[in-house]
């Protein structure tokens, strides 16, 4: 490791990626997904979407020749966790909609769909990406790329995907209430996700410390990253409780 910034990079992205394969492995192992929410996987996916989009636009579609703004603190880890968090939500998703089909998951007896309410905030979210996006580009293709309305766009984006945060552990959260039970919800990946939302948010802190300190501007600037670690360590915290409740 170069520095203490790529070492936390390197752990919050390796335990955040871990943390995503014990649901998995449990539902293959127990041939059922009942202790996932399908309302959580559909709104996690979506959100796993915007949020590569908006990675992968400020990492590599920044231009370096234009300085009115500070570049956001996104390195190769945001990016790598990104694409694989969604191929693996991707996979939970198969394990749940076609579990008996693709995976053999007998012990799932009837197809199981997003409520109403959380259905709508999925294509709420999908109408308000693709606004956005049709706006970015048209007025890039008339007006010349620009770090600004980049950024205009990656922020709405990191903001998208935290609204989708916010919304889809509470499905899970409700889940696990109704059925008073936490039998199959994998508390190894909570505690990882814990993990790795603290050590996420020390890269930036680190990160911000090599530079101009922690300002207004740097903060506008990084308010994702700062945004979904939060986000993901007051649910985890929930989730944590829940377990010692439930066992």
């Amino acid at each position: 490791m170069s520095s203490l910034d790529d070492f936390l990079g390197l752990v919050y992205v390796s335990v955040w990626s871990i943390s995503m394969y014990p649901p998995l492995l449990i539902n293959y192992r127990q041939k059922s997904t009942k202790a996932i929410s399908v309302d959580f996987a559909m709104l996690n996916t979506a959100g796993y979407t915007y949020l590569m989009i908006s990675m992968a636009l400020q990492l590599y579609a920044w231009n370096q020749m234009e300085t009115q703004i500070e570049r956001p603190k996104v390195t190769q880890f945001d990016m790598w966790y990104c694409a694989h968090g969604f191929l693996l939500n991707v996979v939970l998703l198969s394990q749940i909609l076609w579990g008996r089909n693709l995976w053999g998951f007998f012990n799932d007896i009837k197809v199981r769909r997003m409520k109403s309410g959380y259905h709508k905030v999925l294509l709420g979210s999908i109408a308000i990406f693709a606004i956005l996006t049709v706006q970015f580009v048209i007025n890039t293709g008339t007006e010349g790329w620009e770090n600004i309305r980049t950024l205009s766009y990656c922020n709405n984006l990191f903001l998208l995907k935290i609204c989708m945060s916010l919304i889809k552990y509470i499905p899970q959260v409700k889940h696990n209430y109704d059925r008073k039970s936490v039998k199959g919800f994998a508390i190894q990946g909570v505690a990882l996700d814990v993990t790795g939302g603290i050590a996420s948010l020390m890269q930036l802190l680190v990160q911000l410390s090599k530079d101009h300190g922690f300002t207004v501007t740097t903060f506008l600037t990084n308010f994702g990253k700062i945004g979904i670690a939060l986000v993901t360590l007051i649910f985890n915290f929930i989730f944590i409780s829940q377990w010692l409740a439930y066992k």
